[in-house]
């Protein structure tokens, strides 16, 4: 929901301020998804707000879940005929996260991840990423699912820090106590490196978690499987999260796709140790690793032993090192596999 149009559509067909209220607390503290479920408003405000401000800019064309019930992966309409996924996961008994995507598609173009297959469409405007946490919260309403959605990962397809302003619009909406009021610290962004903007989100959000997908510790390897790493070298990225570091004093996080052959051997284990030792700071640097999860790429797969010879290595010197859990393997819902592609429609 867009609350200032929604806002300018109550003034303009002359209603008082608490109905902007009424509105707020039905849409984001009851998840309704529709206003017609909104009794306390008459009949013709409900029928001009649904007109004149749609509660959701996106809608469903499908959604596929796991057999265990942690996973869930959506297919969402947007209004010019776009598709994105999203995915709700839960990672424990009382936890749920979503993953929003932030385009249509991704001009990044990693060698392991799907969504590049799409090439980039459009960037998403803020209240279509944030629909998406609005979009699982009223799902898991209506499925009957227990507990609170409140973790946000901007994980799925695009790069965030490609379009910036979007991101960060939407993202001051979740952050908002009177709409989503989710606490800054259960969000998380990720970036491939646009090295510049991570000044920009160290400065307006220093309490939003930053994620930096690294996937390699050397030039030479890092271009061939993230691109962006031409643009953005591994030390001018070096240097920007160094500054990031003293502004915040906050945990960074690096997610490593391990590839087998490629980038799961101990020179490269070495490398990762050396360019994190030159960030200093190394207690508040965290390494997620992520098995490779089978997408229309050519790399091999790696296993859970893979990873643990891997996590060892890293953590003898003295980094923080977990392995992160592959939900949604089974419906495509898993890192990288996000792709809307015409087979997938």
């Amino acid at each position: 929901m867009d609350a200032a149009k929604a806002q300018a559509a109550l003034k303009d067909i002359g209603q008082p301020a608490y109905r902007w209220d009424q509105v707020r607390k039905a849409v984001f503290d009851q998840a309704v998804s529709s206003y017609d479920m909104v009794a306390v408003l008459p009949a013709e405000v409900r029928k001009a707000l649904g007109e004149k401000a749609p509660i959701l800019s996106l809608t469903e064309r499908r959604v596929d879940a796991s057999p265990d019930g942690r996973a869930y992966k959506a297919l969402l309409d947007l209004p010019d005929g776009g598709k994105v996924e999203t995915v709700l996961l839960r990672p424990s008994p009382t936890r749920w996260t979503t993953c929003v995507s932030s385009q249509v598609g991704c001009a990044v173009g990693c060698t392991f991840c799907a969504s590049g297959l799409m090439g980039l469409t459009r960037d998403l405007a803020p209240e279509e990423i944030s629909d998406q946490v609005l979009f699982w919260r009223q799902y898991m309403k209506r499925m009957g699912l227990d507990g609170r959605l409140d973790n946000v990962v901007y994980m799925g397809m695009g790069e965030p820090f490609a379009c910036y302003e979007q991101v960060a619009a939407s993202l001051k909406t979740l952050i908002d106590q009177k709409l989503f009021g989710i606490g800054a610290r259960h969000i998380s962004v990720s970036t491939s490196g646009v090295a510049p903007r991570i000044d920009d989100f160290g400065r307006d959000f220093p309490q939003v978690n930053l994620a930096v997908s690294l996937h390699a510790a050397t030039d030479e390897l890092r271009s061939r499987l993230v691109p962006m790493n031409k643009a953005y070298p591994l030390a001018k990225l070096g240097e920007a999260l160094k500054n990031y570091l003293t502004l915040t004093n906050r945990k960074l996080f690096f997610e490593y796709v391990l590839l087998k052959g490629e980038n799961d051997r101990p020179q490269d284990a070495q490398a990762l140790i050396a360019w994190l030792k030159g960030l200093g700071s190394l207690s508040l640097l965290h390494v997620n690793l992520i098995v490779f999860n089978q997408t229309d790429t050519p790399h091999r797969p790696t296993d859970e032993s893979d990873a643990r010879r891997f996590q060892e290595r890293v953590m003898s010197a003295g980094f923080k090192v977990t392995v992160r859990q592959n939900l949604g393997r089974d419906i495509g819902g898993a890192c990288g596999q996000l792709v809307v592609l015409e087979k997938a429609v």
